[in-house]
């Protein structure tokens, strides 16, 4: 198993650091055709290794190159999510949230629906469900817990 441990390598009990961190397209997904980005490369045993990331799935692989960076294989790759440093998430109302932000995963009848229930005002009760179920979605994205 070859797990990613932010920002090393582990292979077979050995840990590798990377030489470089840059971020860069390096591929496109089989899986979905999302972007592959770099999360590093490393060099091990002779060889060159990038272990990358889809943008839109998340499928996480290694990609092992030869001293010459010939390809010679992908690898699947575990992402230890444990150890990875995540920012502290901001909690916030409704109303506090930049608009633009909102819209990126709100419809703009939510987004009124969830103002209105914060203010005590009567709200589409629909339209407060279905915002609440996008809440998660929202927290991911943007590092900010909406309080309802």
């Amino acid at each position: 198993m070859i797990l990613f441990r932010e920002p090393d390598l582990v292979l077979d009990d050995t840990t590798v650091s990377p030489v470089s961190r840059a971020q860069n397209r390096v591929g496109i997904c089989t899986a979905c055709d999302g972007y592959l980005l770099s999360l590093g490369y490393y060099r091990h045993a002779g060889r060159w290794m990038v272990a990358a990331r889809c943008s839109a799935c998340s499928r996480a692989l290694l990609m092992v190159y030869g001293d010459d960076w010939s390809w010679i294989e992908d690898m699947p790759l575990v992402v230890d999510e444990v150890n990875r440093h995540e920012p502290a998430i901001t909690s916030l109302r409704v109303s506090e949230v930049p608009q633009e932000r909102l819209e990126v995963v709100f419809t703009p009848a939510e987004i009124r629906d969830m103002i209105a229930f914060q203010e005590g005002r009567p709200y589409v009760r629909q339209n407060l469900y279905r915002a609440k179920a996008k809440l998660e979605r929202f927290e991911r994205l943007f590092g900010v817990r909406i309080e309802l």
